[in-house]
């Protein structure tokens, strides 16, 4: 059976600022789902062997030290997680004593998260072993790229989150 269908060239004409596409694996995007998904595939290995917390669970951790005390919503906004989903976590993370329910000090009514001591020593724990597996993954990098990607990245996301919040 014979392929009816010429695809040859259908992208190689650059598109505005994108790079020439000749496929899939050509377009940025899915250039930066493939990294994350790499990272995430190894992260979900070690982040379960090696401090019994699932990759979901140590971000919503990481968000939490960074950003508390937290409200769970503003946890899920930054992590563009499902709010169920969230709290099926939050309650693992509760279970286990590294999150803790506050008293959100800006709304007395509302709750907000904040890491215990256990969960504060994982974080510790935790973070030196992704930033030693950051390094590895920038070990190709010059410390001008990683500076210049990095920079890149932010402006990236921030443009995406926009156009992300102008849908609703």
């Amino acid at each position: 059976m014979s392929n009816d269908f010429d695809t040859s060239g259908a992208f190689e004409v650059p598109r505005g600022k994108h790079p020439v596409v000749t496929g899939i694996e050509d377009v940025i995007t899915f250039k930066l789902h493939t990294l994350e998904a790499i990272g995430g595939r190894s992260a979900s290995g070690w982040s379960e062997e090696l401090f019994q917390v699932s990759l979901t669970a140590w971000r919503v951790l990481a968000v939490v030290k960074s950003h508390q005390p937290v409200r769970a919503g503003d946890v899920a906004d930054i992590l563009l997680m499902d709010k169920s989903q969230l709290s099926r976590v939050i309650k693992q993370l509760t279970a286990k004593f590294l999150v803790v329910d506050t008293t959100d000090p800006h709304d007395g009514r509302a709750v907000a998260l904040k890491l215990t001591s256990t969960g504060l020593a994982l974080y510790d724990r935790v973070m030196a072993h992704v930033l030693d597996r950051n390094e590895k993954v920038l070990e190709p990098l010059s410390l001008a790229e990683v500076e210049s990607f990095d920079m890149m990245l932010d402006k990236l996301i921030a443009h995406s989150r926009s156009m992300l919040a102008s849908r609703s």
